[in-house]
């Protein structure tokens, strides 16, 4: 339980609790090297166990903010490459355009 990583612990979070737990039924047996390194490890605790709710609330907001971003991003996309289709469009429409205009006037001139 000693080794695991924070985030190991922040998952398993009551297992943690039970275990610091266990060793402070132990604390009368303890050096005073290892009563000062049990309050570190109770204080770790304590603050995980406050912690934990927070950061998951944490990564949750940042996970729904990364959904939007990329959805956004998604929809700029699209926006854009409709844009670009629609200034197609009015390429060949004007190209079209000239193109008839040009029949106009070479019919004009032939009456």
């Amino acid at each position: 339980m000693m080794r695991f990583s924070t985030e190991d612990l922040m998952e398993q979070v009551d297992d943690f609790t039970t275990f610091v737990e266990e060793l402070k039924d132990y604390s009368w047996r303890l050096s005073k090297k290892e009563s000062f390194f049990l309050e570190r490890v109770l204080r770790f605790q304590k603050e995980l166990v406050i912690d934990v709710p927070f950061i998951q609330l944490v990564e949750e907001a940042e996970d729904c903010h990364m959904e939007v971003v990329v959805a956004l991003f998604d929809q700029t996309w699209l926006i854009k490459e409709s844009m670009r289709v629609q200034e197609e469009i009015l390429a060949i429409s004007f190209s079209e355009e000239e193109i008839v205009d040009g029949r106009i006037e070479t019919l004009e001139n032939d009456q």
